[in-house]
């Protein structure tokens, strides 16, 4: 009797198990399935401010570069993130560590903007072109679009649709495609 308990508690430890393994397999599938679509529209979404953060981050760079070792006062806030209590560091590896920390940042602002900026290229012959720039970069509404371009609120959403999609095939290749076909 005690024999066929544990066998019994083994077999519905194993059923939610599994139970829990096609869940987890579920979601992984639903979330490749809109990964690459959805990547892609948060990227459009986030090019305006990461220009922006870009453009920031180009100008503290300079600034720094040009202030040398005063500079520390001006940004003290940002040491928190390179220093540690029991690092023993001169003004000037301070200085230079925050100039690396600075340049690496803005390199991969840099590649994200060139990676949008040849995406948007593929695309800007398009009829529609104009959908993406009011809709990701002036957050317009699809009825405002619609109004806009003079055409039905179906007509932005699908052409919008049709160019995010080659967005997202262009950013992420062949994963995009097959998200794409599974849909």
């Amino acid at each position: 009797l005690m024999m066929n308990k544990s066998n019994n508690e083994q077999s519905l430890k194993q059923k939610e198990l599994t139970r829990i393994r096609e869940a987890a397999a579920r979601l992984a599938i639903s979330a490749d399935e809109r990964d690459p679509y959805t990547q892609a529209e948060g990227r459009l979404y986030a090019l305006p401010m990461i220009r922006a953060r870009l453009e920031c981050s180009r100008d503290e760079r300079d600034e720094l570069a040009s202030l040398g070792i005063e500079a520390l006062r001006e940004h003290s806030r940002s040491l928190v993130r390179l220093l540690s209590p029991s690092m023993r560091l001169t003004p000037e590896e301070i200085h230079e560590a925050q100039l690396a920390e600075l340049g690496a940042r803005i390199a991969a602002d840099e590649r994200e903007v060139g990676y949008m900026e040849r995406a948007l290229a593929y695309i800007e012959e398009h009829p529609y072109f104009e959908i993406i720039k009011l809709k990701y970069f002036k957050c317009m509404t699809d009825a405002a679009i619609a109004e806009r371009l003079s055409c039905d609120v179906s007509t932005i959403r699908r052409n919008r649709k049709r160019l995010v999609q080659s967005v997202a095939l262009f950013l992420y290749g062949s994963a995009a495609l097959s998200a794409q076909m599974r849909r």
